[in-house]
């Protein structure tokens, strides 16, 4: 399965294949800044499962030092269109916004809430809410590679 993945202008693209690992909310600041929004709806993938070259109207910059999630926006409307986090030589993370999939695609519920004491407005549902820089990091880590072995 191939799924090409747009932000709403639909000239940043990528292409995903496979499904998805996980879904997250993250209440960061840099999500909340990137995405406009009090937190940042995200799919989690194994970096290999963004076909590459990605669409050339993306332009990548992180947000802090690292290690650090290289992001990629639309040039045309400036919405986020995918995130990559390389964590070892051949492994890394890709992150896309839920809106960008198409409405074809089954997405996971999401698991948990991240950074949530950087959140902006509390939110009332059943998921975990991580607070903190790493256990936020460990949190979405230990459930990716959890969701890995389970297929």
């Amino acid at each position: 399965m191939l799924s090409k993945c747009s932000c709403a202008c639909g000239h940043g693209y990528v292409e995903v294949s496979g499904s998805p690992v996980l879904r997250f909310k993250c209440h960061c600041t840099i999500c909340q800044s990137v995405y406009g929004k009090p937190f940042a709806d995200i799919v989690a993938l194994r970096s290999n499962q963004v076909a590459r070259p990605v669409s050339p109207v993306l332009q990548f910059r992180r947000h802090r030092l690292p290690p650090a999630v290289s992001r990629g926006t639309c040039s045309s409307c400036n919405k986020p269109v995918v995130g990559f986090l390389p964590l070892a030589p051949f492994f890394g993370l890709a992150f896309v916004p839920a809106e960008n999939f198409p409405a074809s695609v089954t997405l996971p519920e999401a698991a948990l809430h991240t950074f949530y004491d950087r959140r902006v407005a509390d939110v009332h549902d059943e998921l975990p809410k991580i607070s903190g820089y790493w256990t936020s990091q460990w949190a979405v880590s230990s459930r990716f590679m959890c969701g890995l072995m389970r297929r």
